[in-house]
């Protein structure tokens, strides 16, 4: 599935090379019951069925944030981050501007499966690197199928600030800014390694990428993108934000 709990406080750095639906949002599932647990009786199964698609309250949530993902709406993005962290992250606001853009670089379906899982308590405290002022509560996993047939999730952790629905989203610390400062700059190489890259992709693949972009189907396009070129993630990645004139990238 994704990547670890950890990832949303500490992302990972560009050379690890992860898999292509790994994000510092994205989260693994929770796991199975281990053998010999108790089982639900039919009534408990089907209402805690019932209770992973979430509240109206929840749902309604999950669409606002598929939408401003699928439409790639930083505006819509940003107002789905709880005030207390907005707040919180004060003048650091290009350590929030980045994790929106890269956010919105993952592919998302406006078609997709909704599944609600309460979190155990105080799941993500911080660490000397972010704090989360609003502690998340659930995990919102969106599972959609991919034009290539493979199904993919996007999850993000969420919590409750004043009756509303909030993504939480963790502030960071001096020491957090020191390392945003350094992954910047690892970044800025991997753009420019993604540029020259983008100018020897010819066709077909090249068209390949290209219609599969204007599906809103990054996920296939990476794939596509490392089969046919050898390009690391990370490198694809950026190939396929750049063919799609990504404004976030």
């Amino acid at each position: 599935m994704l990547a670890m709990l950890a990832a949303l406080a500490a992302p990972a750095y560009p050379q690890q090379s992860p898999k292509p639906q790994e994000s510092p949002w994205a989260v693994r599932a929770p796991a199975a019951l281990p053998q010999g647990a108790p089982t639900l009786s039919a009534l408990e199964a089907a209402a805690q069925k019932e209770a992973e698609k979430g509240t109206p309250e929840q749902q309604a949530f999950a669409h606002k944030v598929a939408s401003a993902m699928y439409s790639k709406d930083f505006a819509a993005m940003k107002q789905l981050i709880a005030p207390s962290t907005l707040k919180c992250i004060g003048k650091n606001q290009d350590f929030l501007e980045d994790r929106i853009k890269r956010q919105l670089q993952l592919p998302i379906s406006r078609n997709y499966k909704l599944t609600i899982t309460k979190l155990q308590s105080k799941v993500l405290t911080g660490s000397k690197f972010a704090t989360y002022p609003l502690p998340p509560t659930y995990l919102m996993g969106m599972q959609f199928t991919a034009e290539d047939g493979n199904n993919d999730t996007v999850n993000l952790p969420i919590g409750q600030e004043n009756g509303e629905w909030y993504e939480s989203q963790p502030c960071p610390t001096a020491l957090g800014m020191e390392r945003f400062a350094k992954l910047q700059q690892m970044r800025a190489t991997e753009r420019e390694r993604a540029k020259a890259a983008a100018t020897q992709v010819k066709d077909p693949v090249k068209s390949q990428l290209l219609a599969l972009i204007g599906k809103h189907d990054n996920i296939a396009a990476w794939r596509v993108c490392m089969a046919s070129t050898h390009y690391d993630f990370p490198t694809c990645r950026g190939v396929v934000a750049i063919l799609g004139g990504d404004p976030n990238y």
